[in-house]
């Protein structure tokens, strides 16, 4: 019973060494603060960021019944290549894990009900064929969408402003670059299953430039909400020290393309670097 469970827990990847699912419903609150905060209304925000979180389970683990045959390659272990869950078992989870997200979406507004929808959407056309954005060069724009219109639903609890779309933007061009990463570490996968990624389509050294171009233009918008705010030393700290945690990923993939361990390594170092950038947003809504 309990290794079904933790086979579960394991397919919404809640405890993924590199980004949890939880991140989801973190940049969701994060927005809700952004918004409002000091008078942040607790209980509509967490309802939200849970309506959120939820669904980015089930696109996990949607993307995991479609994925199952390249995690044969990539990661072997994962629950459905590995028979712990079965492919029935894991539909019927993840139609059950949308329609809880989206009934409890409902419950708040509009705005919050439709954020939901359409991060749920993109989730789906990210991971199932025809349109199967995974697998081309629209990908990374998905992941990007997804995590901005977390921030923006979470925002909308009481009114989306500029310091909540200036997050939305930089998370989803920052987003949209460690995706680029993933899809560095995985093309062992990718490449036997046929699976077009931006750096198959391009090349591995071209997709670390798109990358490098996504990160300064996240940048560049950290740097604009420091101005629209008064000068803060902790918040500067914290964006001074993203910067210098993804400008030391960068380095490795351009000192050492071509293998999987440089790869995971900078993908690690990227997800760290998201991290810092929430504590940084927590810091200028609290500030």
């Amino acid at each position: 019973m309990w290794k079904k469970i933790l086979a579960y827990l394991e397919l919404t990847k809640v405890f993924s060494s590199s980004k949890s699912t939880l991140y989801y419903g973190f940049c969701t609150f994060i927005g809700s603060l952004l918004a409002s905060s000091w008078k942040l209304p607790v209980e509509m925000s967490l309802i939200a960021a849970s309506a959120m979180t939820i669904s980015s389970f089930a696109i996990y683990a949607l993307n995991d019944i479609y994925d199952a045959k390249i995690d044969t390659i990539n990661d072997p272990r994962r629950p459905i290549p590995s028979g712990r869950v079965s492919r029935d078992e894991a539909k019927a989870f993840t139609i059950g894990l949308f329609i809880v997200s989206t009934t409890i979406a409902i419950t708040l507004n509009l705005t919050v009900f439709l954020c939901v929808i359409l991060f749920s959407i993109l989730g789906i056309m990210y991971s199932v064929p025809p349109l199967r954005f995974k697998d081309g060069l629209f990908a990374n724009v998905c992941w990007g969408l997804g995590i901005a219109i977390t921030v923006i639903g979470g925002a909308s609890i009481t009114g989306i402003n500029s310091a909540s779309t200036i997050a939305a933007f930089t998370l989803g061009f920052l987003t949209a670059g460690c995706g680029l990463t993933k899809d560095l570490k995985d093309l062992a996968g990718d490449r036997a299953l046929g699976v077009h990624t931006i750096p198959i389509i391009l090349g591995e050294r071209k997709a670390i430039k798109v990358m490098t171009i996504a990160s300064i233009a996240g940048f560049s918008l950290l740097f604009l909400n420091l101005n629209l705010n008064k000068i803060n030393i902790l918040y500067t700290a914290s964006i001074a020290s993203t910067i210098i945690l993804f400008a030391y990923s960068l380095i490795i993939l351009y000192k050492k393309p071509g293998t999987k361990i440089t790869y995971k390594k900078a993908y690690s170092l990227q997800a760290c670097a998201g991290l810092l950038i929430i504590v940084a947003f927590l810091i200028t809504a609290l500030t």
